[in-house]
This record gives structure tokens, sequence and C-alpha cells, in this order.
């Protein structure tokens, strides 16, 4: 087998994941939900009402797309803004019935499509795939949040 550079690696890891990431995206859109809704409630889903700030920081989204996509939940019925009993200036989002039912089925989309996409591997390879992709992970984040890129002098 040749030797692949790690450079190489990046690259293809990159043109897959934007690939991967379209893929998924427009399959989740055509459930009804797009991948950034379906993240804003599953959030909601599993820990409750809570100020956008929270939910923003808990994403790692920018404040102002948290802003855009709770105004088009709202919109949609999907999530409700109330009045924060603790602090009467700020708001809660919570999911709506309406919007964990969207949930459910943005959900069995997601799975649908990563059993295709991923199906296509047998249970070692998954499991392989896996284990790279927490190495590397776990290598990003072993410098307490420190970038991993070196600065050449």
């Amino acid at each position: 087998m040749p030797e692949v550079s790690p450079y190489e690696v990046g690259q293809t890891y990159l043109q897959l994941h934007k690939r991967l990431h379209r893929v998924v995206e427009e399959a989740m859109t055509a459930s009804g939900l797009s991948l950034s809704r379906t993240k804003v409630l599953m959030e909601l889903a599993a820990d409750g009402p809570m100020n956008q700030s929270a939910l923003a920081a808990r994403l790692g989204f920018a404040p102002r797309s948290v802003t855009d996509t709770v105004d088009s939940l709202t919109r949609d019925g999907l999530a409700e803004r109330t009045s924060n009993p603790a602090d009467r200036r700020a708001w809660l989002v919570a999911i709506t019935p309406t919007g964990a039912e969207a949930l459910e089925r943005a959900q069995a989309a997601k799975h649908v499509i990563f059993d295709q996409i991923f199906g296509a591997l047998d249970a070692p390879a998954r499991a392989t795939l896996v284990s790279l992709l927490t190495t590397i992970d776990r290598g990003l984040t072993a410098g307490s949040g420190e970038s991993c890129v070196q600065q050449h002098d």
C-alpha cells in the first residue's frame, strides 16, 4: 500500500466532509428540517427550555445564527418563546409538541441517510472508522483547547 501523507489524508477528509454535509443537509431538509434546525430542536428536547445565549453556547453557534434559527422555528410553530421567570428581560425557548414531531421525523431521516452512507462499511470497518475519528478528536483537544497548529518563525 502506498504511503499517504497527513496532508493527503486531510484533503481527502475535508472533501468527504463537504460532500457528506451536503448529502445529509439535503436529506434532512427533505424531511422538513435543516440540520441546524434539527440541532436546535435536539438541544431543546434533551435539556428543556433555555435562553438563546445558552443555546448558542451549547451548540457552538454564533448568537445571531441561533436568533435567526429560533425565529424561523417559532414562525413555523416548532418552538416558542416564553418569559423567563428568573429574569423578565430574557426569554426562554422551548420545543413545542409540533416541534417534537418534526424532530422525530428528522431523526428518522438522519438514521436512513446514515444507514445508506455508512452501511457501505461492514461492522469492523465502522468500528475502525469511529476509533480513528475519536483518536483525531482527542488529538485536537489534548492541549486543553489550544490550537494544534504549530507556529513557525
